[in-house]
């Protein structure tokens, strides 16, 4: 983390916070995301499905740093807030504006599903504005490659780092949880205990478009 400067800061979670940043000998501005290592596998689990992708709708990931309190994750930073943000801020979009900002996140969407990768939790936090316009998928911390169980994946993450007790590791009591506050986003079969598909991951893009425009 030497190699950067971090400036003020520009979101807050929980455990997280996140700075804007600049890689020292440049003048390349990213996003550093300082957080609980009690978080390690969710970040783990967004490092390993983001390293190599790159596309124009997703946040790119650049590196990461452990320090002896904290997780450092450093990736593009979006000066134009999440799209929770700006339907707070306007309320309801215009029909062509919403056609326009779905373009984006469709196509980022399916690029994420050619690869593979189920999204699990898309709501309008986790749509970031880049300062040109464009609209990113950030935080892949729940997300998932097709066919593979999630709590397995953390619950490997956690054995590596020696957790005494897997079973009540943060990752999993946040995944017994992880519908707090994003029910208005979830398929109806997830909340019948089925598990998460492309198919779900369209239900909850409707539900953001008819979000933005009602």
């Amino acid at each position: 983390m030497e190699n950067f400067v971090l400036y003020e800061e520009i979101g807050r979670g929980s455990k997280t916070v996140v700075y804007k940043g600049r890689r020292k000998g440049t003048i390349n501005f990213v996003a550093v995301l300082c957080t609980d290592k009690s978080k390690r596998a969710e970040i783990t689990n967004w490092v390993r499905l983001t390293h190599a992708i790159r596309h124009k709708n997703i946040v790119t990931f650049h590196e990461w740093y452990e320090t002896s309190n904290h997780l450092w994750l450093v990736v593009e930073l979006c000066t134009g807030g999440s799209l929770e943000s700006v339907i707070a801020q306007d309320e309801y979009l215009p029909e062509d504006v919403v056609r326009e900002f779905g373009v984006d996140i469709i196509t980022g969407l399916y690029h994420i599903h050619k690869l593979g990768i189920i999204f699990c939790d898309l709501t309008p936090g986790k749509i970031l504005l880049e300062v040109s316009g464009t609209w990113k998928f950030s935080n892949f911390c729940l997300a998932k490659v097709d066919g593979e169980n999630l709590e397995e994946v953390f619950d490997l993450v956690g054995s590596e780092e020696g957790e005494e007790d897997v079973s009540e590791s943060t990752p999993q009591r946040y995944l017994k949880n992880r519908f707090r506050g994003s029910l208005l986003y979830t398929a109806p079969e997830i909340i019948k205990g089925e598990d998460f598909s492309k198919a779900s991951d369209l239900w909850s893009l409707g539900c953001l478009l008819y979000e933005m425009f009602s």
